[in-house]
């Protein structure tokens, strides 16, 4: 029988890189060893059990108690021990080089890891680290959930304090920034992008883990380790390209989670994405790195979806490393343009490959140039290339919109404007602003005029249909993919409410085995069952149109996906979600419409809400929601959370009752498996919202305020 650690010391930060990142790795270890082990079913009840029984045994019962042990070749060793006072825990790792114990503080109901510290450790650090983090990779979701290192690591952290307040945010923390890098943060990053370049060294595909994201998404700070590193590569003499790939996929995927805070209209994510195009300002002005690794940060915030500033794209073209030269006028470009359109000819097979091309090499380039570059590629004598004039029309700026336009009237006969060139036109010209649709009628009439023929739209095979419930950010994931065949379609949307249309991608000839592996690993993040063909293009074409209220138009593969599908009638059809909710409404039983039915669907809704996976990200994460709990100290939840409701939720009403409306579609859509609850129960969620029933007397809706505050307990900034 193992014996009690000795008395375990606080362990602070060192200053140590590799030593911070192995106590860091270590705590990982403890709570993934805790996790792994009460994730079984009846884990958390045997250990109640015996720990009651071990207290009546008296004699002897001071020894730990050993639960569980992981032996195989995943990583180093572990061996998991419960101590006789409750909630208390020893982890054990080991393996040739290296022996570690930490005693933890676990709360199994929860599954919250409220304390932990590294009680010893002797061998080789470097090698103990690598072995650990083998020993996480094997155990996936175990580490799902934040440690706030700060708080374990702090030598301040006073276990029995009982007086301290269940949460603490306040007005100073609602503001408050991320902690600054710590050298565990820099060494971290370092890993993962040494792991990701061995991928892609290897043309394999980046797979970051559950731990990864998790970490990336609770340290926001490391945006600055991930930004000196990719410089760090770039001016590596020889140049470590896959190296240099994994910092820059590291990096937009940073970006992206800043950018999500930013939704929420957080200060400190904005102040950070400022700060760091701040920082590529300066590093054109100082004409020390090259373009093309300033084209490559860049390119990180187009993959992130973060607005580029104009600044920015003016300090890197009037800078000496432009390497697109377009700082000429349109005049004294064209000729050079000439043969740069001529190379990209050669380098591209589809007018959506040549889109992308250009996006990420105008990027900084004005809309002036872009509009001049519409025409350019309309006279070009390559089909490839004036085929992508219709997909310019979806530019986020009118006059290249209006340009493109133009530029297809201009070439609007057989000779010039292909079959297929017409058929997007004609498509597009319902996802464009309605401003900016008569310039295009107008090209189509004239190609109408001129006989060019309209190109027939695809018919896939027979094609299965996912989607996911709406997620706590309003996040829907929308999948198509081919029933039967050796190789076939996988498709994929992201559409947001108050957003639009946020991505899309498209295979057309994906073999089976990949589709097949893809929906398995989308069904392991978030239940997306199966939908009728019908849902899938309802919700396609309701996005498009909220995308055009808010001036966000889909990008050019959300057109290839259409096509790849043959989704031939696709336009801006928004949903009136409160009239849609009372025509549905109105359309039930009597008995259906009753009060005693309203209540009952609001009650089970509210045990959704309760032990439904996906409900949990239901909350308000928005900087006006944390000042409103911030007011209240203590361990006053319910006050926090009825403020909420009251000053915050009660001006969102619109907001949820669309988000219920569109949760009553898409449940009422499904085909197969997830029933629970109806969607009538969504839809009458949907008409107490709309008709004004009391917030705090709907119990999803006190739901969510609860999971508000909790998450604002989680969060320290």
């Amino acid at each position: 029988m193992p014996q009690p650690p000795p008395e375990p010391k606080r362990v602070a930060w060192s200053g140590d890189p590799v030593r911070d990142f192995l106590i860091y790795l270590l705590i990982r270890l403890a709570r993934g060893a805790l996790i792994e082990h009460f994730q079984e079913d009846d884990a958390e009840e045997t250990y109640v059990k015996s720990h009651a029984g071990a207290g009546k045994r008296g004699r002897g019962s001071d020894k730990p108690r050993e639960l569980r042990r992981w032996n195989d070749a995943a990583g180093c060793s572990v061996r998991l021990s419960a101590l006789p006072e409750q909630n208390k825990f020893v982890v054990a790792a080991s393996d040739d080089s290296f022996k570690a114990e930490i005693g933890a503080t676990f709360d199994p109901t929860i599954s919250e890891l409220e304390n932990a510290t590294v009680a010893s450790f002797a061998g080789d650090s470097e090698d103990a680290a690598d072995a650990i983090q083998g020993r996480l990779d094997a155990w996936l979701e175990a580490d799902e959930l934040d440690i706030d290192l700060e708080d374990l690591f702090s030598p301040d952290n006073d276990d029995n304090d009982d007086d301290a307040p269940d949460f603490e945010p306040d007005d100073e923390a609602a503001e408050s920034a991320p902690p600054e890098l710590t050298p565990a943060d820099i060494e971290v990053v370092r890993r993962m992008a040494r792991r990701l370049g061995r991928r892609f060294a290897d043309d394999k595909a980046p797979d970051l883990t559950d731990q990864d994201r998790d970490w990336l998404e609770s340290t926001p700070q490391s945006l600055w380790a991930l930004l000196d590193g990719m410089l760090d590569a770039a001016r590596r003499q020889p140049r470590d390209d896959a190296l240099l790939s994994a910092w820059s996929f590291l990096l937009s995927h940073q970006l992206e989670l800043i950018r999500f805070r930013t939704d929420g209209d957080w200060a400190w994510a904005r102040e950070m994405l400022d700060t760091y195009q701040n920082r590529l300002v300066a590093l054109a002005h100082e004409g020390k790195t090259d373009g093309e690794t300033l084209f490559l940060l860049v390119a990180a915030l187009n993959e992130a979806k973060v607005p580029v500033r104009p600044d920015v794209g003016e300090a890197i073209v009037s800078s000496d490393t432009d390497p697109a030269t377009l700082t000429q006028s349109p005049q004294a470009l064209a000729a050079g343009l000439h043969a740069v359109i001529d190379e990209l000819a050669n380098l591209v097979g589809t007018p959506f490959e040549t889109a992308e091309a250009l996006q990420e090499l105008t990027t900084i380039a004005p809309p002036e140039m872009r509009a001049f570059l519409a025409h350019e590629l309309a006279l070009s004598p390559h089909v490839t290339l004036r085929d992508t004039v219709p997909l310019m029309l979806l530019d986020e700026r009118s006059e290249v919109r209006r340009s493109a336009a133009a530029a297809l009237e201009q070439i609007a006969v057989p000779e010039t404007l292909s079959p297929e060139a017409l058929r997007r036109t004609i498509a597009l010209r319902n996802w464009i602003p309605e401003a900016d649709r008569a310039a295009v009628d107008q090209a189509i009439r004239k190609a109408r005029t001129k006989g060019v023929p309209i190109a027939q739209w695809s018919t896939p095979g027979e094609l299965a249909f996912h989607a996911s419930p709406i997620d706590g950010a309003g996040a829907q994931s929308l999948l198509a993919a081919s029933r039967t065949g050796r190789a076939g379609v996988f498709c994929g949307v992201l559409a947001k409410q108050e957003f639009g249309i946020r991505d899309a991608w498209s295979n057309a000839d994906m073999p089976r085995r990949q589709i097949a592996s893809g929906l398995a690993e989308v069904q392991r993040s978030i239940a997306s069952p199966e939908v009728t063909r019908e849902y899938f293009d309802v919700s396609v074409q309701h996005h498009i149109a909220v995308g055009l209220g808010y001036g966000n138009l889909p990008g050019p593969a959300l057109l290839e996906l259409a096509e790849t599908i043959g989704a031939a009638d696709w336009k801006d059809r928004r949903i009136d979600a409160a009239a849609e909710t009372q025509q549905l409404f109105d359309a039930l039983p009597p008995a259906g419409r009753s009060a005693d039915a309203i209540g009952a669907a609001l009650r089970r809704t509210g045990v959704w809400a309760q032990r439904d996976r996906m409900a949990e990200s239901w909350f308000v994460d928005e900087a006006e929601a944390r000042d409103v709990i911030g007011e209240f100290k203590g361990r006053d939840r319910k006050g926090a959370a009825l403020a909420l409701l009251e000053q915050v939720l009660e001006q969102q009403r619109a907001v949820w009752g669309e988000r219920c409306l569109l949760m009553a579609l898409w449940a009422r859509a499904i085909r197969s498996g997830h029933k629970d609850p109806s969607w009538q129960d969504f839809l009458l969620l949907a008409y107490a919202l709309y008709g004004g029933h009391k917030l705090p007397e709907i119990p999803l809706m006190t739901q969510v305020a609860e999971h508000s505050v909790a998450a604002a307990k989680g969060r320290a900034w």
